[in-house]
């Protein structure tokens, strides 16, 4: 569950709360091996829905042109090269499709996207394990009014054991998200993201983190830096009952005069797992 960042395009004018979204989805595959050969593929289905709006003045505006429904499927080819170094390649493809065909704006925002990408997957003496990748992503979109939506794909998942106790991690994404804003096609989001995990003890476990995205509103010209200083502390009551607190930083650095912000989160949260 989330929200959208306090300067977005996509905030409504005269909010009294920010509206939660949330995105929960799954995979069914299968993968074969041929000695060092391995072929994978499944299919995937994801959706993403927005809790309606509640503006100042009491008044309830409805966010059902923003849920949408994903359906795709991908596939990977990878090959054993040597103990530890595993290189690959994938290739996806999907469709999107709105609860509503048309927005709230007049535009039909479903469309069919695909990405490639090359890259490898290694483990270095179980110290530093992890992925990296680099390819090529674009979307096409129903409505003629909006253009195809493409660029350069990032992909990575690194993990260091620095010490028993100690973990340092660095992972990024490159993804293709929606916009209601009228005439922009869509947004494109690297985010990279540098988080360290120490364990005082069996039962507390702190994490810091410091994420940076770019935001690339292709059709409008906008261009958006996100920079976040994150801090969490867990405290395991039980191996089943853990509680978490979060004390957050964001600074949005818009070239649209006016869009930057600053605003800090504290959370405070219960996980309970069985």
């Amino acid at each position: 569950m989330a929200i959208d960042n306090p300067g977005s395009p996509n905030i409504q004018a005269g909010l009294a709360a920010y509206p939660v979204y949330a995105t929960f989805g799954t995979t069914v595959g299968v993968d074969q091996r041929f000695n060092r050969l391995e072929i994978a593929g499944g299919a995937t289905f994801d959706r993403t829905v927005y809790q309606n709006s509640t503006l100042s003045d009491g008044t309830i505006a409805s966010n059902a042109d923003r849920a949408f429904n994903q359906y795709g499927g991908v596939a990977r080819v990878s090959y054993d090269l040597t103990p530890g170094v595993k290189p690959f390649v994938e290739v996806e493809g999907d469709s999107r499709f709105h609860d509503q065909f048309l927005d709230n704006s007049g535009f039909a925002r479903n469309s069919t996207g695909a990405y490639a990408k090359a890259g490898t997957s290694f483990e270095f003496s179980r110290l530093l394990t992890g992925e990296i990748s680099l390819g090529y992503l674009a979307r096409d979109y129903v409505d003629p009014r909006l253009d195809r939506l493409a660029g350069l794909l990032t992909a990575s998942s690194l993990t260091w054991t620095a010490t028993p106790l100690t973990t340092a991690k660095f992972y990024s994404t490159t993804s293709i998200d929606e916009v209601i804003v009228p005439g922009v096609s869509g947004v494109l989001t690297h985010t990279y993201t540098v988080e360290v995990d120490h364990d005082f003890r069996r039962w507390l476990t702190a994490i810091g983190k410091f994420i940076y995205g770019t935001y690339d509103y292709q059709g409008d010209g906008r261009f958006d830096k996100t920079y976040t200083l994150e801090g969490d502390l867990i405290y395991k009551l039980t191996r089943d009952f853990w509680i978490k607190g979060t004390l957050q930083r964001n600074i949005l650095d818009s070239n649209i005069p006016l869009a930057s912000s600053v605003s800090t989160v504290a959370m405070l949260g219960v996980r309970v797992q069985n």
